[in-house]
């Protein structure tokens, strides 16, 4: 009977439990969070945060070393770094001198090009410019940072815009009409034409030593090769049905990433075996007509090519195309002559009708498409840009950029001892991660931030992962803790940068250009950690540890904004002139 009386008694408690609400383990006797937090009646859904708090850590006993400066001289804004010639380089937009006293930054030059000693020891600046100087147009900062820049063993060299082209012509070959009746260079039946075939670009190259000093490199190299649409005895071509009658005066060139080609026209285009007869009209081969093709299409396809008219008001022939050999800015167009043919004697004969000067009118284009009339264009300082046969090759006008890309930027992270660094990029002081993740295992819902927390903020911004980051994902990545008391501070500022691996320490640049976004990320955290209280309030026991780890990790970000915004950022820079950390992980 006693075994019944007990039965029924456990069986009404496991109901009991089963059926009742759930209970709240915290009470507001035992939260104080210095902001108070409204408490909303209905559970709010689960959110995505952002910036993700970081989930796991990995201990090691770390010593960290700053590098202090005896000249105050510190840098910011840091770009590319890449090796050259086994040697480390670094590129820093800004340069300051650091007063320690009143943690204030003075802007002493800019443009920056660092080198880092083979021990890691040491930055040397290499050169920088002056704060006057025009950064943005000075070629080896320019060149530098472009992802064009080919890092060779001795020089380091890259396309600049500068190219020059050449064409594979074939100025007079015979084709035998014996049903033409037009006299021209030679007596009937035998005519001669002309036509091109390839246009050929040539890139020309800046290269250094120096990385400073920047000169024209000897060799030209070839980076595109176009095929010509040849002429067509059944459908006429851009360079008609048996070729042009003459390269004289005719052109084919690059210009902004179309090629361009211009001749004289064959009076056989219009006349079928360059037969006419005899009791037709005059006859004209004055054009207005040129061709121009994208190089992004098959530009031995005839039909990729467009006509355009050329921009003087009249039909002409033989006119001059010229460019200006040290600005190479526009093509100019002017001159020329008109003409027809008359039968005379049994053949149609050409008789000239007017010369053309640049009385006439001279026209520019930058991009082959859009002419513009020059009214104070000197034409007697331009240089002949039509076809020559004793020039090998000319120059381009309005430059050529090169498509493909150059040596690979060096990866943000580094590798030591088979594993993989990188540092957590943020805008705000990383809060203390352990200390906060102890804090949750005791099941406690306060933690005071100090100051002493975000002048340490950026031990918690290197990360480690050991699988290779091209295969890694984000929860492969976890954020390295030290297990062993520090004494030395380590800014917030040095995070986010590229890393280095010297001697089998790592090195942190401090950047002193980050900033913190105080405004936005202290409302985005104080957001979020009001957020997590609520979920926290409500919470099952297997939910509690999350959010109070969230609502710690969000709050303790909120505190510590608010501290900053309070003291100021300046308050929260190194003590001493830092210009990196070496950290020995073991």
């Amino acid at each position: 009977m006693k075994n019944k009386v007990y039965l029924i008694i456990s069986l009404l408690f496991i109901f009991l439990i089963i059926s009742c609400k759930k209970i709240n383990l915290l009470s507001p006797t035992y939260i104080p969070p210095p902001t108070e937090f409204p408490v909303s009646e209905e559970m709010p859904d689960y959110i995505v945060p952002s910036p993700i708090p970081p989930e796991n850590i990995e201990e090691s006993y770390i010593e960290i070393n700053p590098e202090i400066v005896a000249d105050d001289t510190v840098f910011g804004g840091y770009g590319r770094r890449f090796k050259f010639q086994n040697d480390w380089y670094v590129l820093a937009t800004n340069e300051y001198r650091y007063d320690i006293n009143t943690k204030k930054l003075t802007p002493s030059g800019k443009g920056a090009l660092l080198k880092i000693n083979n021990d890691g020891s040491t930055i040397i600046k290499i050169h920088s410019l002056s704060l006057g100087d025009d950064l943005e147009n000075t070629e080896y900062w320019v060149n530098l940072n472009s992802k064009k820049l080919i890092i060779e063993s001795d020089k380091i060299t890259i396309p600049s815009s500068k190219a020059r082209q050449k064409t594979i012509n074939f100025p007079q070959y015979p084709r035998r009409l014996d049903k033409a009746n037009f006299y021209y260079t030679n007596p009937p039946p035998y005519y001669d034409f002309a036509c091109y075939g390839n246009l050929i670009i040539y890139s020309i190259y800046r290269e250094s030593q120096s990385l400073i000093n920047w000169s024209d490199s000897s060799d030209e190299i070839e980076k595109g090769n176009y095929s010509i649409p040849m002429p067509n005895d059944y459908d006429p071509s851009i360079q008609g049905i048996y070729g042009m009658e003459t390269l004289k005066f005719s052109a084919l060139f690059y210009i902004k990433g179309k090629l361009f080609i211009t001749g004289q026209k064959s009076f056989t285009d219009d006349n079928l075996f360059g037969y006419r007869d005899p009791q037709a009209s005059q006859y004209t081969c004055d054009s207005k007509n040129y061709y121009t093709v994208d190089i992004t299409k098959d530009t031995l396809n005839n039909d990729n090519w467009d006509k355009h008219e050329f921009p003087f008001p009249e039909k002409r022939q033989q006119f001059l195309i010229k460019y200006d050999r040290n600005k190479l800015d526009k093509v100019y167009i002017y001159g020329g002559i008109s003409s027809h043919y008359e039968y005379k004697g049994g053949y149609w004969k050409e008789v000239k009708d007017k010369d053309f000067s640049e009385k006439d009118g001279v026209w520019s284009t930058e991009d082959g498409i859009n002419w513009k009339e020059e009214k104070t264009i000197d034409v007697s300082k331009l240089d002949n840009y039509y076809y020559d046969a004793n020039r090998e090759k000319i120059d381009i006008v309005g430059g050529y950029e090169v498509q493909e890309d150059g040596t690979p930027f060096e990866p943000s992270y580094t590798e030591l001892n088979g594993k993989y660094y990188r540092t957590f990029n943020s805008t705000y002081p990383m809060p203390p991660i352990k200390e906060i993740m102890e804090t949750v295992d005791r099941f406690e819902t306060n933690f005071t931030v100090t100051e002493e927390h975000i002048k340490k903020s950026g031990y918690y911004q290197l990360q480690v992962s050991s699988i290779p980051p091209d295969k890694a994902h984000e929860s492969d990545w976890v954020n390295v803790v030290p297990n062993n008391e520090l004494s030395s501070t380590i800014g917030w500022e040095s995070g986010g940068a590229d890393l280095f691996t010297f001697n089998s320490k790592i090195v942190r640049l401090v950047d002193y250009d980050r900033q913190f976004k105080l405004n936005t990320q202290y409302e985005t955290a104080l957001n979020l950690a009001e957020k997590y209280y609520n979920l926290l309030l409500n919470s099952s026991m297997s939910d509690f540890k999350k959010y109070d780890y969230y609502f710690l990790y969000y709050k303790a970000m909120a505190d510590m904004l608010k501290i900053i915004k309070d003291k100021g950022s300046d308050y929260f820079r190194p003590d001493e002139a830092v210009t990196h950390y070496t950290f020995d992980i073991n």
